[in-house]
């Protein structure tokens, strides 16, 4: 675990790949994410998730970002993990999905974010089928390099494990707090 953290905190801290590191957390979790700017409208990002009695979860996604006007934009992309599970067996995915932003005209230091993708079971490796994951938030930016952020994530899987069928086995679900710093 603690090589893990290590490693995290080594590729946060060369800011000059970088432009942007979110950590966020509850009670049974702690993610970290690092996000690169490609270009223009291309973003990669890099994350890591603990979760307390489930496991780790290493993701790196490419995303084609679109602003749809002043106050919304959009991302579509997809992302590959891998789940290392302490009590099932391991698996991997290839998922597909996307976001959208929505910042009111009011007040841009206010935004809310979905997300959503799904991995079906031809894009599921291993004993994981059907990878869905689900995040909602609420950010607020204090200042051009940092913003905060509550929200609910749910990741959840089925899988195959000795023959038995375990659907919607829940890899992060709950409540997070978190912030993300811009580089």
């Amino acid at each position: 675990m603690k090589k893990y953290i290590a490693l995290a905190l080594t590729c946060l801290s060369t800011y000059s790949f970088a432009d942007s590191a979110s950590l966020d957390l509850n009670n049974d979790a702690l993610r970290l994410s690092y996000q690169h700017g490609l270009s223009k409208n291309y973003d990669a990002d890099f994350s890591w998730t603990h979760v307390k009695d489930a496991g780790n979860t290493f993701a790196a996604g490419f995303m084609l970002t679109q602003v749809l006007n002043n106050d919304i934009s959009a991302q579509i992309g997809g992302k590959a993990l891998f789940q290392q599970h302490d009590k099932l067996p391991d698996g991997t995915a290839m998922a597909v999905g996307g976001s959208l932003r929505i910042t009111p005209a009011a007040n841009k230091n206010i935004a809310l974010t979905g997300s959503l993708f799904f991995a079906p079971n031809v894009l599921s490796f291993g004993d994981m089928d059907n990878y869905q994951e689900l995040e909602i938030r609420g950010e607020y930016t204090f200042s051009p390099q940092l913003v905060g952020y509550a929200g609910y994530r749910n990741n959840s899987a089925d899988y195959d494990t000795n023959g038995t069928k375990l659907k919607n086995v829940d890899l992060y679900d709950g409540v997070m707090f978190g912030a993300q710093f811009k580089f």
